[in-house]
């Protein structure tokens, strides 16, 4: 009897051991009959056993072969249309003319994988399924034959839960890939485009984030030894840094929407980059791709460097990289980089290579201008002494021998500043006075600038030509900022009151007639800026460029004898130190209604080396005319008895 119950329990473990539940697979037919298309469709689940189905093809996207690509094993970003089958890492395996991708899984709900659609997939032969297999902790993982990148691969999914098939479409995105995973040839980059240097416009097409963003189109594309940058101009002010190839960028501007200039690898295929906003509640870095159009290339228009005030000189940036710079309506030179082959250049003009070195610099206001780009050391010889410079810096480099006197502005040394490999002569407006040194200096082979920022007839004119020093240092960004800060000051000037007081600014020549200043000269609107009024309103222009005018000492008292306040020039002659001293020089000045009030002053000598400080001179001149301290005047000296 115990043995008959034995046996008869074991034939009870063993039925009920058949009726353990085990995943029921549909049935695998042959096509034929109705019947086993009926069971075929009974394992593919509907729409409405989907979730959301995603569209993972973008437009614009081109198929990516093996043949496109080098052999290796390179990790990948992997598009799927179903939140439900989740990649979370993906690594593909080109060989020859096959690729195939190991797909990590986030879960293990799918035991199956078929290349191909979900009803295909329930009528196939089991032994074409791909199975999972487990790494080694634990996830799922299974290998996917890879037509093409860059495409949509229908993937069947089996699930063990629902016991049914799923349709899915993945894209492997070749844009998540290395550019050394491309076959040479592969991209259009900057090198199979050959781009000369120069300026160029190209299309470019913003996709990723939200959608919302946008960037300007055409932007600017600068080409330099065959290395491509674009200016990136979002629609908003909001990017603090953008993200190229893991190297950041920062905006090249201040004010007005973020603009970058990022480095552009290819061309027709899109360009991941990460842009950080600063819009939402914290910074946040989003990933965005650009798309450079190689076929709209085109050259860029001839652009003017923007001038607000100055009037004596312009610059046109040509397409090809290089610039025309005028002076004065009529000297003309072409600025190309070091590396720009001048033979391509048949206009005759002469030629600056920029960045430029070793100038001489025989115009000692412009000393300032490149101390403010902190250009100075690109200045190797002066025509000014050591002794004669009221800015310490340069009196410094003199002291130190990195800046060497190299004769007057008349008289240089064409030895020395040929042994010192002069690059570039500027002159102030007394070389006019030499023509021959200046054809000397050409004769050298040497570029001779005569810069003419003492007739400009606006205080912020002079300043200006500090962008014209940036172009030609390569800190012409560094000049437009200065330039600005110098607009925003002077702008808190123009609500100065108008005092009434009339003032002079003269300085008497050794055959006794009066130089004044032109009522279109800087020096007379900066007397108007500050306040004052300037006697000389009346005074015809004399036809000439020069900023200053002679006048007889009678028609000098008829004009300006009841002027407030007389300033004089100490530029030529060293200025005066007393009333004496004054008076010695005409006395007939004893009359004058200034002298007898004690409001003569004398301007400092670095008034006019210091040609950046426009603002300054102007608020002196104010504090003089309004009766404000006067203590610490920097330009205007009071001169007593």
């Amino acid at each position: 009897m115990k043995r008959l119950a034995l046996a008869a329990l074991a034939c009870l473990l063993v039925f009920l051991c058949s009726l353990q539940v085990v995943p029921v697979l549909p049935a695998f037919a042959e096509e034929g009959t109705a019947s086993e298309e009926a069971d075929a469709f009974s394992g593919v689940a509907d729409a409405s056993q989907m979730t959301t189905v995603e569209d993972v093809v973008e437009e614009g996207m081109v198929p990516v072969f093996a043949s496109s690509l080098k052999d290796g094993v390179y990790s990948i970003g992997v598009d799927s249309s179903s939140s439900m089958f989740r990649i979370t890492a993906c690594s593909l395996t080109i060989s020859g003319e096959e690729m195939q991708a190991k797909l990590t899984m986030s879960g293990t709900s799918y035991i199956w994988l078929y290349p191909g659609t979900a009803l295909e997939a329930s009528r196939a032969d089991r032994g074409t399924f791909i199975p999972y297999e487990e790494d080694e902790s634990g996830a799922y993982t299974f290998v996917l034959p890879v037509e093409a990148l860059d495409q949509g691969i229908p993937c069947a999914a089996y699930s063990k839960n629902k016991q049914l098939w799923y349709d899915r479409t993945l894209v492997f995105r070749a844009d998540s890939l290395p550019l050394d995973a491309f076959a040479p040839g592969f991209f259009t980059t900057p090198e199979s485009l050959a781009l000369s240097d120069g300026e160029y416009t190209v299309e470019v097409t913003l996709a990723g984030g939200s959608g919302r963003a946008k960037v300007s189109s055409p932007a600017r594309l600068t080409v330099r030894d065959g290395t491509c940058t674009a200016e990136i101009v979002w629609g908003s002010k909001n990017y603090d840094y953008m993200e190229v190839d893991d190297v950041q960028y920062f905006p090249v501007n201040e004010e007005g929407n973020s603009a970058f200039e990022i480095p552009v690898s290819i061309f027709d295929r899109p360009m991941p980059v990460i842009a950080d906003t600063v819009a939402m509640s914290q910074p946040h870095e989003i990933s965005y791709t650009l798309l450079f159009d190689s076929a709209s290339i085109l050259p860029a228009e001839p652009q003017q460097m923007e001038l607000e005030y100055a009037q004596q000189f312009d610059v046109t940036y040509e397409a090809d990289g290089s610039a025309l710079l005028t002076v004065a309506g009529r000297d003309r030179f072409r600025l190309l980089r070091a590396e720009a082959d001048a033979s391509l250049y048949t206009d005759g003009l002469p030629v600056i290579r920029i960045p430029v070195q070793n100038i001489y610099l025989a115009s000692s206001s412009v000393a300032d201008l490149f101390l403010r780009l902190d250009a100075l050391d690109a200045v190797r010889l002066t025509s000014t002494s050591a002794s004669s410079w009221r800015l310490p810096d340069v009196a410094d480099a003199m002291d130190r021998e990195a800046i060497l006197y190299a004769g007057k502005y008349s008289a240089p040394d064409y030895e020395l500043v040929l042994t010192e490999n002069c690059d570039l002569v500027i002159e102030n407006t007394m070389i006019l006075h030499s023509p021959a040194v200046r054809e000397k200096l050409e004769m050298l082979g040497l570029p001779v600038i005569t810069e003419y920022s003492s007739y400009e007839p606006h205080p912020l004119g002079r300043v200006e030509w500090i962008k014209l020093y940036g172009l030609l240092t390569g800190r012409e960004q560094e000049a437009f900022r200065f330039f600005e800060d110098q607009v925003a000051s002077l702008a808190s000037l123009q609500d100065l009151e108008k005092t009434g007081k009339k003032a002079a600014f003269f300085y008497i020549a050794s055959n006794g007639s009066v130089v004044v200043r032109k009522p279109s000269d800087y020096v007379s609107k900066m007397i108007k800026l500050a306040g004052g009024t300037y006697p000389f309103t009346d005074v015809p222009e004399d036809g000439t460029a020069l900023s200053t005018m002679n006048m007889q000492m009678e028609s000098f008292f008829a004009q300006a004898k009841d002027c407030d306040v007389l300033i004089y020039n100490s530029t030529v002659d060293g200025g005066i130190s007393t009333i004496e001293e004054l008076l010695q020089k005409s006395p007939l000045l004893a009359e004058f209604d200034a002298v007898r009030n004690g409001q003569v002053w004398c301007s400092e000598q670095d008034m006019f080396q210091q040609t950046s400080a426009a603002a300054g001179m102007i608020l002196d001149l104010n504090a003089v005319f309004t009766g404000a301290d006067t203590s610490s005047l920097h330009y205007l000296r009071h001169v007593t008895s």
